[in-house]
């Protein structure tokens, strides 16, 4: 049974994540923000992380990149969820080693079937230690770029 690790200030949605997922099979932790939910990685055990990308202290953006940065957590599914459907916070998540992003509200069966996507992702890569090392330094090395969105489009008639 897979671990999944929800980080999420507002304790109803974790609540209801909790309860869709423990219904599918699943083991949950919850954190109530990005430190408690970097307390819990570093235990260990964990198989997945949903994050919601606006949390107090440090954001779900910032906590995803923490946990690209680190060797033990590197390679683990991270799905990022929110109602902030602005194309930058997206790109940022992305950016910042996402492999996911959730728009609130959502469906709980898209939930599913995106996280068992992530999921089973997983499974298939076993990474070696000097490959992590070597993509992470990779990481490193290459510069933050914004991605300039396109212009919107005005029409007249």
């Amino acid at each position: 049974m897979p671990t999944v690790l929800i980080a999420d200030d507002d304790a109803d949605h974790r609540e209801l994540i909790m309860l869709a997922l423990a219904r599918l099979g699943h083991n949950v932790v919850e954190a109530g923000d990005a430190e408690s939910a970097q307390r819990a990685l570093e235990v260990g055990g964990i198989d997945a992380v949903l994050l919601d990308v606006r949390m107090p202290g440090a954001s779900g953006i910032e906590l995803c990149r923490r946990i690209r940065e680190t060797p033990a957590t590197a390679h683990l599914p991270i799905m990022l969820i929110s109602a902030d459907v602005n194309n930058h916070r997206i790109l940022a998540g992305l950016d910042a080693g996402a492999d996911d992003y959730l728009t609130k509200p959502y469906q709980r069966a898209e939930l599913h079937s995106r996280l068992e996507m992530l999921l089973a992702r997983r499974g298939s890569v076993t990474p070696a230690t000097a490959a992590t090392a070597a993509l992470l330094a990779a990481r490193a090395a290459v510069p933050r770029m914004q991605v300039p969105l396109p212009r919107p489009v005005r029409r007249t008639a």
